[in-house]
């Protein structure tokens, strides 16, 4: 592996990145927040220099090698999450929590340390916002799209980048695939701006709300997330939308391009449309009598947060589409303290913390199709046992899946709950109880937000203790890299190739 070729590579995305922090300054300038706005200009002025100073490094034009592609992308999440924590550290809080909420954003979880939402400024929520949207098709995505010297390594890069079981290319060259979905990425963010604006929500909320909304991430400037807005007409905006930022991009692009069939001929995106509609149905279920029991009515420390009491029946549905859409997307969201919900509303929600949205959506978690490939073969070993002569095969949408791509997705799984128990065990260790050790460890894994107790949507992860903020901050980078991009560098085979590529 050539590690100056690597660096060069990250420094012209970290240069990129640090254009963007310009945006946040100017709108505080703007609102008249000065003093807020040179932690934004310290942030640029160092990105952009160490970016330059890291490309200069290798100044030959080189295609990556795919370990190389993982390399750049696994750095530039950690790198460029140092950059974005300088204005948040410049507002006050500590270099851990900084980099807590940096590192948040960047992987579109929408876990926060903000307890005191009137502390901070405009570009502050903006650029909370803005990580999200960058994070949500990928850093590298982005930058493949307007950085032509990166081009001929594209296919590497998104990869590693991409969260299904293998690329699928929508045109010849990965440049215009990035193009492409980008257009429809901006599109649709600038609809629902739009939309939210038509239905009431303030203009500046309405973009740092859309920022998010697509990128399936969860930052909203209002401390009580979407249900503080009291709006139902935008709920049902935001469902739309959320909807639409956990099923696959590639395939809506090729709806929009002609082929109105292609999102329901894919089998993963009627899979997601079925446990959407499904979990919905049965959270409304064991609702609904909740909500009718006089006995259940409760009250949090604002009295404005009376969940679900005395709702009518459409209310409920809402709050049930809503918080399903949310967690199975990992959009983060909330209209309502679903941490206060009944256990069985709870447990539903719990489950859909470990699916995800469609490969090739914005969504974090495993995803739909591992689950569905994982079970059609583990029923393929059932059926192997039952007669062991049989000659078994798993398809998918028609073909057949070859044997390397589910061990592969066998493996990401074990992986996965290996790294769930890990820092569950880790949290709990540090004195967290069992359920927010397990919550915040899945939610922050899946790149989810809230969980339950002291993490729930209503809360925030500030109280932990900083080993923990530390394990957390590694969840979320492992898990929005796909856990094997992270955890292939323990081999010790990469280091040694490392040496020797230099």
């Amino acid at each position: 592996m050539r590690l100056r070729l690597v660096a060069h590579t990250v420094g012209l995305l970290v240069r990129a990145f640090g254009v963007s922090l310009l945006v946040p300054m100017v709108v505080d300038w703007g609102y008249g927040n000065w003093q807020e706005s040179i932690g934004f200009l310290i942030a640029a002025v160092a990105a952009i220099a160490l970016g330059e100073y890291a490309r200069r490094g290798h100044s030959r034009g080189s295609d990556l090698l795919r370990m190389e592609g993982i390399a750049v992308v696994a750095s530039v999440w950690l790198v460029v999450s140092f950059f974005a924590a300088i204005p948040y550290a410049w507002s006050g809080l500590s270099i851990i929590d900084s980099l807590f909420e940096s590192m948040s954003g960047l992987t579109t979880t929408g876990a926060t340390i903000f307890t005191d939402f009137s502390r901070y400024s405009e570009g502050i929520y903006l650029w909370r916002s803005m990580t999200q949207w960058f994070g949500g098709m990928g850093v590298i995505a982005l930058f493949i799209a307007v950085l032509p010297k990166l081009a001929i390594a594209g296919r590497q890069l998104f990869f590693a980048e991409a969260p299904g079981p293998e690329e699928d290319r929508l045109t010849p060259r990965i440049r215009h695939t990035a193009i492409a979905l980008w257009g429809l990425y901006v599109g649709l963010t600038a609809l629902q701006v739009g939309v939210l604006y038509v239905v009431g929500m303030p203009l500046f909320d309405a973009v740092c709300n859309s920022l998010t909304t697509l990128a399936a991430g969860g930052f909203s400037p209002h401390p009580q997330s979407i249900g503080g807005y009291a709006n139902p007409a935008a709920e049902w905006v935001f469902i739309g939308f959320i909807f639409l930022a956990g099923a696959n991009y590639s395939l809506q692009y090729r709806a929009l391009r002609g082929r109105p069939l292609a999102l329901v001929r894919d089998q993963e995106f009627r899979t997601y449309a079925v446990i959407v509609v499904v979990a919905t149905l049965l959270l409304t279920y064991v609702l609904l009598p909740f909500n009718r029991d006089p006995s259940q009515e409760y009250l949090t420390a604002d009295t404005s947060l009376r969940v679900l009491v005395d709702a009518p029946p459409m209310t409920v549905l809402r709050q049930a589409a809503f918080q399903v859409l949310t967690i199975i997307t990992t959009a983060g969201f909330a209209t309502d303290d679903f941490n206060l919900w009944n256990d069985q509303a709870r447990m539903i929600l719990f489950g859909l913390m470990f699916l995800g949205g469609s490969a090739g959506s914005a969504a974090g978690g495993p995803k739909i199709v591992r689950a569905i490939l994982v079970g059609k073969y583990a029923a393929a070993e059932l059926l192997r046992v039952l007669h062991p002569q049989a000659v078994t095969t798993v398809r998918y949408n028609g073909k057949v899946v070859p044997n390397k791509i589910l061990r592969a997705i066998v493996t990401f799984l074990l992986l996965y709950l290996a790294v769930f128990a890990v820092s569950t065990g880790l949290l709990a260790f540090f004195g967290a109880d069992l359920i927010t050790s397990m919550t915040a460890s899945i939610a922050t894994l899946g790149n989810i937000g809230p969980g339950y107790s002291i993490v729930g949507p209503m809360g925030s992860y500030a109280s932990f203790p900083v080993i923990s903020k530390i394990v957390l901050f590694l969840n979320m980078w492992i898990g929005r890299l796909e856990v094997i991009t992270v955890l292939v560098f323990l081999h010790p085979a990469v280091w040694r190739s490392a040496r020797m590529g230099d």
